[in-house]
């Protein structure tokens, strides 16, 4: 029929007594504790709490923001004019005036007593240290070589190269003619036929191998464990029909 509950089960009105009385027992006690400690203490702290924190603000804006406002306005401000006024026009003329000066005095006390100097004593006095140098040293030092060194040089080289064709020679004869002589006849041929016999012997080796491992092996695999395994199987598989049967 319309307009009718649908039927409860006794689970959800089991449920809903406990939830009712917990809801009056503790949740409406809690929500007018709330409701009071909200209008008796909350709120007054609060607006106790933001006025206070209005006139620290409008005592720090008093005491600190408003002096410095003032020094940077009426003090700062218009000393930074008169600095910069000073600087661009007393300071910096003079800075150029006493730049001129100075250049004229570096040039008059300087430049021109290093340039007479450099010109008149430094330049004639080096150019005759180099001809000095010349006669004295470069002279000399070209004459020891092409009379002395260059020919001793020439000479040592010379008895070098017979000491090398030398032992050349001595070690071509003496070393390397027989070692060749000895690998060719002796070295080569026994371990050629050792190489050979190594071969042979690794080639029987692995027929005996073959023969007395490997066939067995395979035919106990073929003729015992192979039927064994298919007997095994089928046994089994007997014994689980059996058991499922």
């Amino acid at each position: 029929m319309t307009g009718e509950r649908p039927a409860e089960g006794c689970l959800v009105a089991f449920v809903r007594v406990p939830a009712r009385v917990f809801a009056l027992l503790v949740v409406v006690p809690l929500r007018f504790l709330w409701e009071l400690l909200l209008v008796t203490v909350l709120r007054p702290c609060g607006r106790a709490l933001g006025w206070l924190v209005l006139q620290v603000c409008r005592l720090l804006y008093w005491t600190l923001v408003w002096p410095l406002v003032q020094l940077y306005r009426y003090v700062l401000v218009p000393c930074g004019h008169a600095l910069a006024r000073l600087g661009r026009e007393v300071l910096a003329p003079a800075g150029r005036a006493g730049w001129a000066a100075l250049r004229r005095c570096g040039r008059v006390l300087v430049a021109l007593p290093l340039g007479w100097l450099g010109r008149n004593v430094l330049l004639p006095l080096g150019r005759g240290l180099l001809v000095l140098g010349r006669h004295l040293v470069v002279v000399p030092l070209a004459a020891l070589w092409r009379y002395v060194l260059a020919p001793c040089g020439r000479g040592v080289l010379w008895l070098l190269s017979g000491l090398a064709r030398g032992f050349g020679w001595a070690a071509r004869v003496l070393v390397a003619v027989p070692l060749v002589w000895l690998w060719r006849v002796l070295l080569y041929p026994v371990l050629r036929e050792l190489g050979r016999a190594i071969v042979r012997a690794w080639r029987i080796g692995g027929r005996i191998w073959r023969f007395l491992v490997v066939r067995p092996c395979r035919w106990v695999r073929r003729e015992v464990w192979w039927p064994a395994k298919a007997e095994i199987g089928r046994v089994l598989r007997e014994v689980r029909r059996a058991l499922v049967g």
